[in-house]
């Protein structure tokens, strides 16, 4: 393989770009020793202008460099990829898929085995609520069945003793509704014992405002009462007729012609009055 790739141009260029270095060198270090000055502010602007020029010469030289190092490079590469490379991954990915297929069938079929036993035993404990994900076991290769097995067993005993632990508590319809949502038995526990307290405070804090609300109203009525029990007797005022309805008998003496007394008269006697 040696024989077949060797590399000869490379260190040639290294080592001729490590004699021009040391010039290279001195020249930038005089130029930058320059004191720059209002009377030499020109000079400095030329050796900066000269020394661009030198590096803009250098890089032209060093992309001719690169061309000739790396069209060799590019032909072998192509010929590199369609001689060997392309073989050695068509290679590795026509193997990789035989052996995703071969190692996606055992898993598949070791996957479906401990879920089989996850039903099983899941029924045998009396649970219908528990799903294979969320005993987040994970079916790899390299677990063995049994250990995966044992970690199922596990998995729906924990459930099973959580149960049981519901079953103690007086309110164990509202723990077990939690707990279904989760599997974390502590949790579903604090929070409905949590829930019926805040509930009950609650209850009670109606209770005592409804007992405040009926004391108060009750006071207000025993209040009513005894004004009223010890009120005075209110004797109801005389009535006293209108100055317009008491009767009252003026004189007076009216002097007119016959005509006039008798309209009066008949004045007198048509409204209801008493005359002598």
């Amino acid at each position: 393989m040696e024989e077949i790739i060797e590399v000869k141009q490379l260190p040639i260029i290294t080592e001729q770009l490590a004699k021009i270095k040391t010039q290279v060198a001195e020249r930038v270090e005089k130029v930058s020793a320059l004191v720059c000055t209002e009377e030499t502010v020109k000079e400095v602007k030329k050796a900066r202008a000269e020394l661009n020029t030198e590096f803009k010469a250098w890089e032209e030289k060093r992309k001719e460099v690169k061309t000739a190092v790396l069209t060799p490079y590019e032909k072998f590469e192509s010929v590199y990829n369609d001689c060997i490379s392309s073989s050695y991954k068509d290679a590795d990915r026509i193997l990789k898929k035989k052996i995703d297929d071969v190692e996606g069938e055992l898993k598949a079929k070791k996957s479906e085995e401990v879920k089989a036993y996850f039903a099983e035993y899941l029924q045998s404990s009396n649970i219908d609520f528990v799903t294979f994900e969320q005993s987040g076991i994970n079916v790899t290769l390299s677990a063995s069945l049994k250990n995966l097995k044992e970690a199922a067993k596990k998995f729906i005993d924990k459930v099973s003793e959580d149960l049981n632990l519901i079953g103690t508590f007086n309110n164990s319809a509202e723990i077990l509704v939690e707990y279904k949502k989760t599997l974390n038995v502590s949790a579903s526990i604090t929070s409905v014992t949590a829930r019926m307290q805040a509930i009950e405070a609650e209850r009670k804090r109606q209770e005592a405002e409804q007992e405040r609300k009926e004391a108060e109203a009750k006071r207000a009525e025993e209040v009513k009462q005894a004004a009223e029990n010890n009120a005075p007797e209110v004797l109801e005022a005389p009535k006293v007729e209108k100055a317009d309805d008491q009767v009252l008998t003026l004189r007076f003496q009216v002097t007119a012609s016959r005509s006039k007394l008798k309209e009066l008269k008949a004045f007198l006697d048509n409204g209801g009055y008493e005359y002598v």
